[in-house]
């Protein structure tokens, strides 16, 4: 969110909380869009019967959910790794990390960068005073930046709910974060009538909410592709509701005479009598399978190939593929994720700063320059590990044995096993 430096000169009043609030929550509908899409409430499953005797299957496939758990498994799944040159030491920092189980927060940041197109982060201090991070719900975060080029961090605000214990709301609590200190206000469930509870230092010397863009535009990696995902559920409940109708046809009599009570014995014994005259057929739509069969394929080809993440469960994609083999047709998917390693990448330094800054309060590490770190990912990609041996055996001699085994996907930190 950017606003005018000036405004927030003085400080930011609850005035200034409440009406960012209101922006803020312009984009509920939105993120409750993206949210529903990927858990599988879909549109289709709203959808009313035409008629009283009309099938309504309302079949749902989760493309959406597919593209993000690709993603976030591909980039992610194997864990971050962080390497500094020999004149400086972040041991301090990998061990904090280390504590807390880092990949997991990753993984969950990741999921939401997806979903969302943005994810946040609190860094805050435990009761040991240690360093810690959580996932932050983009439904109710957001931080504000100054209206320049350089879109400086000026504070962030997180606000949740209270509830009692029979699940009524009693009111709100709002946190803001600046440089320096956090405020922590109390209001009304409409968010208002704000009023100032308690202030209390950080020492992160940053503002200790991160934003994770996804993108430029800050959109979920489906989100183009909704209305492709509703036409792909609409075409599968409508093939089996043609299924349904074709199996429930109605029965067409010419020249034969049936009463009611005859009509239900036609049911139990399928038998049915005429003169020379007598014709029965059933009335029912000529299904034509072939030309729903491509436009299914159509659509499908369609979500993946827009989205560029690939269907691996594709014909082929079940040879046995070399790795060159394999990352040729990867070679678009690579492209999506490598745009969203260089976001993550960045805001992971951001991360760094904030933790050494801390650290360095606290004398556990000396202050290292986040550009001398250097923030390895490995694609969680099925590897041909005979393949990456020979290599590293070609180039002994030729490379640092820390750079060779950065290469093997089973070592996490190479310069401690050197």
């Amino acid at each position: 969110m950017i606003i005018d430096e000036d405004i927030v000169a003085g400080g930011v009043t609850p005035f200034i909380i409440t009406k960012l609030i209101e922006r803020h929550e312009r984009e509920r509908q939105r993120y409750r869009l993206l949210h529903d899409n990927y858990m599988g409430d879909h549109r289709i499953l709203s959808r009313r019967k035409r008629g009283k005797n009309v099938a309504n299957n309302r079949i749902m496939c989760n493309h959406a959910k597919y593209i993000t758990d690709m993603t976030q498994s591909y980039l992610v799944g194997n864990p971050v790794t962080y390497a500094v040159s020999d004149e400086y030491d972040i041991e301090a920092i990998k061990n904090e990390y280390l504590e807390q189980d880092m990949p997991s927060v990753d993984s969950e940041i990741v999921k939401n960068m997806s979903i969302y197109g943005k994810a946040y982060e609190l860094i805050y201090a435990d009761e040991k005073s240690k360093p810690r991070s959580v996932r932050l719900d983009p439904e109710h975060t957001f931080v504000c930046y100054s209206q320049s080029a350089f879109e400086k961090p000026l504070f962030a605000v997180y606000y949740y709910k209270k509830y009692d214990v029979e699940g009524y709301c009693t009111g709100n609590t709002f946190r803001v974060y600046d440089e320096s200190f956090i405020y922590t206000y109390t209001g009304l469930d409409s968010y208002t009538a704000l009023s100032l509870q308690n202030v209390e230092p950080h020492y992160f010397f940053d503002v200790p909410i991160i934003e994770y863009r996804n993108n430029t535009e800050m959109q979920g990696d489906f989100e183009q592709l909704i209305t492709q995902i509703d036409a792909y559920n609409v075409l599968m409940s409508d093939r089996i509701n043609d299924k349904e109708q074709f199996v429930n046809s109605l029965l067409f009599l010419c020249n034969c005479d049936l009463d009611t009570e005859q009509a239900k014995k036609l049911l139990v014994e399928r038998i049915l009598m005429g003169d020379g005259d007598a014709k029965a057929e059933y009335l029912s739509k000529v299904l034509n399978e072939a030309d729903t069969k491509v436009l299914r394929d159509d659509i499908k080809d369609d979500i993946h190939r827009l989205s560029h993440v690939p269907d691996l469960s594709d014909e082929s994609f079940g040879n046995n593929l070399s790795g060159v083999a394999i990352k040729y047709k990867l070679l678009g998917f690579e492209q999506h994720v490598k745009n969203k390693e260089r976001n993550f990448a960045k805001t992971l330094r951001k991360r760094l700063e904030i933790y050494n800054n801390f650290l360095v309060t606290l004398n556990a590490m000396k202050e290292v320059p986040s550009h001398r770190v250097d923030i390895g990912f490995t694609y969680n990609l099925p590897a041909n590990e005979l393949e990456i041996a020979q290599m590293i055996n070609y180039l002994k001699g030729l490379a640092s044995d820390e750079t060779l085994l950065e290469r093997l996907p089973f070592i996490t930190d190479a310069k401690e096993e050197v």
